[in-house]
């Protein structure tokens, strides 16, 4: 899987975003919430919906699963149960149709989902043949790291890609996403920061424990020597994009990744990243979006709920 590929595909997409600032958002019912009168655990006028409606997440989002992927523990039991760094593709569509569906699905298909993805931590267990030592994928400590990096990655996108948000925004985003913590089955409170300020030290207390491990290394593989080949248009343009991503990650973090001083200036490529968000966001208004999202997830949500008679 090439990460630089996925950047590239999921750019191209065009994600729906609300535009900073327009208030249609908060006005804005998802098309079954209009008919079952359940908007799901966050609904209209969240800063969740805004969020996630919003072309800059799926960047965010990226730039969350390579932070994710330095906790050396869960890599090990990822590498050891599943094909992890060889399914990346799979792996971000998956982790983009759970999002959506527990951010804008009803309540029911947002509890089938994690309930889903609850199952499949549980039964991600693996021995370390050297120490006999069991490591289990649902250990709330990594489960907390997995879900804070998501919230930090959309933040940081928004902080270089827009929306614009006020800290009192920040902080509500952090808030709300403690229900997605408890649906994924995150029960541990001492692990979800409450503020952006606490999220930020969250992040920066745990570098001492990250690392890059061979797993971790193949996904990044593409991020430290992109290729050039194709339409040079179209190679620009997704350097740039990629570079974006690496631009929201810690300095710590792109050093992990052996990153540090490659020849794009990181700023130039965010500050084109920022205009090709922008041009995403072009033509809609934030209830077509948010809508387009919503029709999304009712389509393809995550897990499908058996029609009862």
């Amino acid at each position: 899987m090439s990460t630089h590929d996925t950047t590239k595909r999921e750019t191209a997409a065009g994600c729906p975003v609300a535009h900073s600032g327009n208030t249609a958002a908060a006005q804005t019912r998802a098309p079954d919430a209009t008919a079952t009168g359940d908007s799901g655990y966050f609904g209209p006028g969240s800063v969740s919906w805004r969020l996630y409606s919003d072309p800059s997440s799926k960047i965010g989002g990226i730039a969350a699963l390579l932070l994710q992927s330095l906790n050396p523990m869960m890599m090990r039991v990822f590498a050891g149960t599943s094909g992890y760094a060889t399914d990346m593709e799979g792996r971000g569509e998956r982790t983009g149709r759970y999002i959506d569906t527990t951010i804008f699905g009803d309540r029911a298909h947002a509890d089938a989902a994690g309930a889903a993805v609850q199952r499949l931590h549980a039964a991600s267990t693996w021995t370390d043949p050297r120490t006999g030592e069991e490591l289990r994928a649902d250990t709330q400590e990594w489960l907390a790291w997995t879900h804070n990096c998501i919230v930090y990655g959309v933040l940081r996108a928004a902080d270089l890609y827009g929306p614009t948000l006020t800290v009192a925004e920040q902080d509500r985003f952090l808030v709300e996403q403690h229900e997605a913590a408890r649906i994924v089955g995150i029960t541990d409170a001492e692990f979800l920061p409450d503020s952006r300020a606490a999220l930020d030290r969250y992040i920066d207390d745990n570098k001492d424990w990250m690392a890059l491990t061979i797993p971790a290394a193949e996904i990044s593989r593409s991020m430290r020597k992109p290729s050039l080949a194709g339409n040079p248009l179209k190679v620009w343009a997704a350097v740039n994009i990629q570079d974006g991503v690496l631009a929201l990650l810690p300095d710590w973090a792109r050093l992990l990744f052996g990153i540090e001083g490659r020849p794009m200036n990181l700023r130039a490529a965010a500050r084109v990243t920022r205009r090709l968000v922008a041009s995403a966001r072009a033509g809609k208004s934030s209830e077509d979006l948010i809508t387009e999202v919503a029709e999304r997830v009712q389509t393809h949500p995550y897990q499908k709920l058996r029609t009862r008679n």
